[in-house]
């Protein structure tokens, strides 16, 4: 019987072991946030508006916007935060939306798009982008990327750099 049991313990230690080696050798590698940090503004950033109207699928673009565009822009644990055009302000008090903000989501509707910080696979990073990036809402910032246009006409940008104007 104590034969039994300690193969059964040598076989369970090496399928865990073997699992943990697995797991870790599939997991996402989080980038360092200077990858993604740009010295200096890129030029020939378009507007937010501009940009979900000229956009093509797989087109380089440069976006000028401000984080935000809603109750909660970010995506929780994601290296992924809503842009909206900068010439777009809130008409509610104080400038902050609130959840039933019937005005303000009509007029964010067509002036937001989604930033998302992907790695090699084009999988969005598993970080908080406050985290990995600094940025706080309400920033002007300049995304560099890659123009993403799904079938129903929602237009993202897969991100490969951030400037922060200050």
């Amino acid at each position: 019987m104590n034969q039994i049991n300690l193969a059964t313990i040598g076989a369970l230690f090496c399928l865990c072991s073997a699992g943990c080696m697995a797991s870790s050798a599939t997991a996402t590698a989080i980038p360092e946030s200077s990858q993604f940090k740009l010295a200096s503004e890129p030029p020939g950033a378009c507007d937010v508006m501009d940009f979900r109207d000229q956009a093509k699928d797989g087109q380089s673009f440069v976006v000028l916007g401000r984080v935000g565009g809603g109750v909660n822009p970010w995506i929780e644990g994601r290296a992924a935060f809503v842009l909206v055009d900068e010439r777009v302000t809130a008409n509610c008090e104080e400038g902050q939306c609130e959840a039933d903000c019937t005005q303000c989501a009509q007029q964010l509707a067509e002036a937001t798009t989604l930033v998302k910080f992907v790695d090699e696979q084009g999988k969005v990073l598993p970080v908080d982008a406050r985290e990995l990036l600094g940025v706080k809402e309400q920033q002007i910032v300049v995304i560099r990327g890659i123009a993403s246009r799904d079938k129903a006409g929602n237009v993202s940008i897969a991100a490969d750099g951030i400037y922060v104007r200050r």
